[in-house]
C-alpha cells in the first residue's frame, strides 16, 4: 500500500468529514478513497470510517491516529521540497584558471537543459585539490599526467608576433651579441604559468630546455596567468600554453617541435555519482572549455577524503 496517500485521504476525512469531500479535495475517485483507506485499516488494525447509517467521519481510532497521518504528510512534503531544492542547486566544479567564460557558459547551458545547472570556480592545480577535498565544490577538474586524463591538451608557445610553422626550443638560446642596454633574455624566455607548474608538465620542459641549450631563467615560473601574460605582452617573450588558451587572450601559437608536451584532465569527486552527472551530461563541452578533445581513457576518480 501507499501510506502516504492513505494518510492523506485520513487526514482529509478528518478535516471535512466525508470521504466524498476528501476525495475531491484530493482530486481521486471516491473509489480510490475509500480503498486506500481500507488498506491503512489493514495496516494499523482498527476501524478508521463510521460505516454505520446514522454516522460519518472518522471513529475514536480514526480521530486517534489522525494527527499522526497529518504529520506524516507534513514531513513527506516536506522531503520532496527538499529534494526539489536539492536538484535546483547548481553542480560547483574547480576548473582552471585559463578557462573562457564564453566556453564555460555553453557547458552551464548545456547542464541547464539537462536539468543539471553548472557554477565554476577558477583555481590553479593545488587550490583546486583542495577545494574538493574540503567539500566546497562537488568537482575538481584535477590536472594529472597526459596519458592518464579524460582529456589531453597539446602545448606549444604563444606570443605576440604573428608566426607560422612551428618552434624548436633551440631557437630561443641566446644572442652572443649583447647591444648596450639591452635585456639579452628579451624575447627568449618561455613562461610557465601556475597550471603547468607540476613534474608532468614542468620537468618535461626544463628537461628539453636544457638539452636545447637554454638556461634556467629562460624558463621562468610565473606567479599568475595574469603576470605571464602582461610580461609576454610587454617584452615579446613566449607563454606556454594551449592553442584555445592562445586564441582567447590574442596571442600567435606554434606548437613544438622536437619534443611533445600536453597537460592531462580528469574530474575528482567525493561522489561517483557526481562524476557520472557531469560527465554524461557536459562532458564534451568541458573538455572543449579546456582546449582539449575527449579520450575514454579513464572516466574519472573518486577522492578518498
Amino acid at each position: 500500500m501507499d501510506l502516504i496517500a492513505a494518510c492523506r485521504v485520513l487526514a482529509e476525512v478528518d478535516e471535512r468529514g466525508s470521504v466524498t469531500r476528501a476525495a475531491a479535495a484530493l482530486g481521486v475517485a471516491q473509489s480510490v478513497a475509500s480503498r486506500r483507506l481500507l488498506a491503512l485499516e489493514e495496516r494499523l488494525g482498527g476501524p478508521l470510517l463510521e460505516r454505520g447509517a446514522r454516522r460519518t467521519g472518522l471513529t475514536p481510532f480514526g480521530r486517534g491516529v489522525a494527527p499522526s497521518a497529518r504529520r506524516l504528510v507534513r514531513l513527506a512534503d516536506e522531503l520532496e521540497m527538499d529534494a526539489e531544492r536539492t536538484l535546483r542547486q547548481p553542480v560547483m566544479i574547480a576548473v582552471p584558471e585559463s578557462c573562457s567564460t564564453r566556453d564555460l557558459a555553453v557547458v552551464d547551458a548545456t547542464g541547464r537543459a539537462d536539468g543539471i545547472p553548472i557554477e565554476f570556480i577558477r583555481a590553479p592545480p593545488p587550490r583546486r585539490a583542495e577545494l574538493v577535498s574540503s567539500a566546497i565544490v562537488s568537482i575538481a577538474v584535477a590536472a594529472v599526467p597526459a596519458e592518464e586524463g579524460r582529456w589531453r591538451v597539446p602545448l606549444g608557445a604563444a606570443g605576440r608576433r604573428e608566426y607560422a610553422g612551428t618552434l624548436h626550443l633551440s631557437a630561443l638560446r641566446r644572442s652572443r651579441v649583447v647591444r648596450p642596454g639591452h635585456d639579452v633574455d628579451t624575447g627568449s624566455r618561455l613562461h610557465i604559468t601556475p597550471e603547468d607548474d607540476l613534474p608532468h608538465v614542468r620537468d618535461v620542459i626544463s628537461r628539453a630546455g636544457f638539452a636545447a641549450g637554454l638556461v634556467p631563467g629562460q624558463l621562468p615560473i610565473d606567479s599568475s596567468l595574469t603576470t605571464s601574460l602582461a610580461t609576454v605582452l610587454s617584452t615579446g617573450d613566449l607563454l606556454l600554453c594551449s592553442e584555445s588558451e592562445a586564441r582567447d587572450v590574442g596571442l600567435s601559437w606554434r606548437p613544438f617541435i622536437g619534443v611533445k608536451i600536453a597537460r592531462g584532465y580528469e574530474l575528482v569527486a567525493s561522489s561517483d555519482h557526481d562524476i557520472r552527472r557531469v560527465a554524461d551530461t557536459v562532458s564534451h563541452e568541458l573538455g572543449a572549455a579546456l582546449g582539449a578533445s575527449e579520450s575514454s581513457a579513464t572516466t574519472g576518480r573518486i577522492f578518498d577524503a
